[in-house]
């Protein structure tokens, strides 16, 4: 009972660090204060979803997991957002967001499947085959958030560069490139 409830403290603080050391992490990567916000509210979702599932099973897990699965689900799968990002941004140098988006998405497509599918592949060989309770909970978990994540990134993020493709730009040092700021000044 003890260590349960050092382990809830433990989930919000962990939390808290975790999201804070990705936000800054993003921040600094992408000089945007928008971006980190959308890419760690698009993987904290598929965390939720993941979460959510063994919910509405009726299935109880170690009181571990959660700080387990948040910490490494959105460490290893905020990657799959970066990648997308990364290009999306490059797209977005001379071309309207439409068609960044969808370039970014499909060049960025092969490599967050098969990072996805590798990160679901070791984790669920695991969940398959330990004798240990916690640790198979921990694994099907892990298998079943890598296949989140990579459903949430490749579905959800291009919506939210969609919706937010203004605001990103205006809160983004940079985003544009030189060339498009020029122009946009000389237009006023």
């Amino acid at each position: 009972k003890d260590l349960q409830d050092v382990t809830d403290v433990d989930l919000v603080n962990v939390n808290i660090i975790s999201i804070a050391a990705i936000f800054v992490i993003i921040l600094i990567i992408f000089k945007s204060i928008s971006l980190p916000v959308i890419l760690v509210a698009v993987i904290e979702f598929a965390i939720m979803i993941n979460m959510a599932i063994p919910y509405y099973q009726g299935i109880s897990l170690p009181f571990v997991a959660s700080i387990v699965i948040g910490a490494i689900q959105l460490g290893a799968t905020v990657d799959y957002a970066i990648l997308m990002t990364t290009r999306y941004q490059k797209e977005r140098l001379g071309k309207d967001k439409m068609e960044a988006i969808s370039i970014a998405h499909k060049t960025s497509m092969p490599s967050i499947i098969s990072s996805g599918l590798s990160f679901f592949a070791a984790t669920f060989g695991v969940a398959c085959y330990s004798q240990v309770e916690m640790i198979g909970s921990i694994c099907t978990l892990l298998a079943r958030g890598a296949i989140i994540s990579m459903v949430v990134v490749l579905l959800v993020l291009p919506a939210m560069f969609m919706i937010f493709d203004k605001l990103i730009c205006k809160t983004s040092i940079g985003f544009l490139g030189k060339k498009a700021k020029a122009q946009t000044s000389e237009a006023k």
